[in-house]
């Protein structure tokens, strides 16, 4: 029973990294030849976003921060920037999961859109800071309304064809007893 459950635990966690790197080759695929008039949703930002409140046993704080460093250098921004916030982002995730449990989903969205707006806007912040280029504030605002707009697709579907449900008062309680 125990090596079922140490299995399907590294099966889950080799899923997120091939969804990551997965989601990264669609992104770094040459789809539009012209300029970018809409940008596109941060597609790994929400699904790191919903593993980590509803499954964070699935999702190392080592595999979201590789992930997210890897399109630091894909997408040409500055090194581990995002990775730390994004990663900052999913702890503060992972704390409040257990009280969102039996809220719904509608507080969910509420509090994933307030954290992807944070992280763009810590993001922002700390390219002002360093005094980096910054991507225009209405295409960054665009990103931010897109990615909330996905998230429900991408929680959705990751419980639907994945499995990945927030934990039962069952499962919590036997976890502490172990």
């Amino acid at each position: 029973m125990a090596e079922n459950l140490a299995s399907r635990l590294w099966l889950m966690r080799l899923t997120f990294l091939g969804l990551a790197l997965l989601t990264i080759f669609f992104r770094l695929l040459p789809l539009e030849t012209g300029p970018v008039r809409w940008p596109a949703p941060d597609v790994l930002l929400a699904l790191c976003l919903a593993w980590s409140l509803r499954r964070p046993d699935y999702v190392p704080v080592v595999f979201v921060g590789g992930a997210i460093l890897l399109t630091d250098f894909f997408f040409q921004r500055p090194p581990g920037l995002m990775a730390a916030i994004v990663v900052m982002a999913c702890e503060a995730m992972r704390k409040r999961g257990p009280g969102l449990r039996d809220a719904g989903f509608a507080a969910e969205l509420i509090l994933v859109a307030l954290t992807i707006l944070a992280v763009a806007l810590a993001y922002r912040v700390a390219l002002t800071v360093f005094m980096l280029p910054r991507p225009l504030l209405g295409m960054s605002l665009l990103q931010v309304l897109f990615t909330v707009a996905i998230y429900p697709v991408v929680a959705l579907a990751s419980e639907w064809l994945l499995g990945v449900r927030a934990r039962t008062n069952a499962e919590l309680a036997a976890g502490r007893m172990t």
